[in-house]
């Protein structure tokens, strides 16, 4: 009976077998670290991120897929509308932080006035002061809305600076400062506050109206069209175009008319 053959001692299992050659030692190669996900608070990281979309977008947009390219169009639009809200809340803060002391002073003064007319529309007798004080008591409740509500993001417009400047009256002067003219916006949150509070704070929140500039940003083309057009004409009509065009070269029509009359010039004067 055939014995197997007994493996000398010191060699491994496979030595000298083609399994065992073809066998390599396996490498601990670094892994690539996946992209972590961008941080939404950071805004340093998300403008970086940007620029490397942006630039991945500009090397080619052939060698990348649709589907990727895709999703990175929709990521940098994502990205910059954080930028842009970020931009607007830092600008809100310091609108807040500049009329901060102004708005305060004209709501103390506008609630100081209110209760002063409330209790003298109680103890007026005729009926002409206390429809007159009542009026006086409805400006004065809008002008503490005023100074509550005004949108942030817009630039304060002082309700009683014009009066203060003025001459006073030690009689009445809650009259004074509230038969005052007031500001366009003052008329707008008086409209606003019939429809309750939630339509104050959306107008006190409210961004900056900038509807101009995004219709002139929209369409820069057509407004260059026009002015590319007269741009021409007027080349062409220009007085150096109009000097080229009267010494431009004659018609052949012409040269050989001229051409006939010198020889007939010529051969006049040599036979003579």
């Amino acid at each position: 009976m055939f014995k197997k053959r007994q493996r000398p001692d010191g060699e491994a299992p496979g030595h000298g077998s083609e399994e065992g050659s073809r066998k390599r030692p396996r490498t601990d190669r670094p892994h690539r670290p996946r992209p972590q996900a961008v941080d939404i608070d950071n805004i340093g990281a998300i403008k970086k991120r940007v620029r490397d979309i942006e630039r991945q977008l500009a090397r080619g947009n052939s060698k990348l897929p649709a589907n990727k390219q895709r999703d990175f169009e929709r990521e940098l639009a994502a990205h910059k509308l954080r930028i842009e809200d970020a931009r607007l809340k830092k600008d809100r803060s310091k609108m807040i932080q500049k009329y901060h002391m102004v708005r305060f002073f004209e709501r103390k003064k506008a609630m100081r006035f209110a209760k002063q007319l409330e209790k003298r529309a109680a103890q007026a007798t005729d009926p002409e002061e206390a429809s007159q004080l009542t009026a006086d008591l409805h400006v004065a409740q809008v002008d503490i809305d005023y100074a509550i509500y005004f949108p942030f993001m817009e630039p304060y417009i002082s309700l009683y600076a014009a009066a203060a400047s003025g001459e006073k009256s030690e009689t009445n002067t809650a009259a004074h400062y509230l038969r005052t003219p007031r500001p366009p916006m003052w008329s707008v949150i008086e409209k606003t506050r019939e429809e309750g509070p939630a339509a104050l704070e959306k107008l006190q929140n409210r961004r900056p109206q900038t509807s101009s500039n995004s219709e002139a940003a929209q369409d820069p083309a057509e407004h260059d069209v026009p002015a590319k057009q007269s741009s021409k004409k007027a080349r062409k009509r220009s007085p150096r175009n109009e000097a080229k065009t009267s010494k431009s070269k004659p018609s052949r029509v012409e040269e050989g008319t001229r051409r006939t009359n010198d020889d007939d010039d010529s051969d006049g004067g040599f036979f003579e």
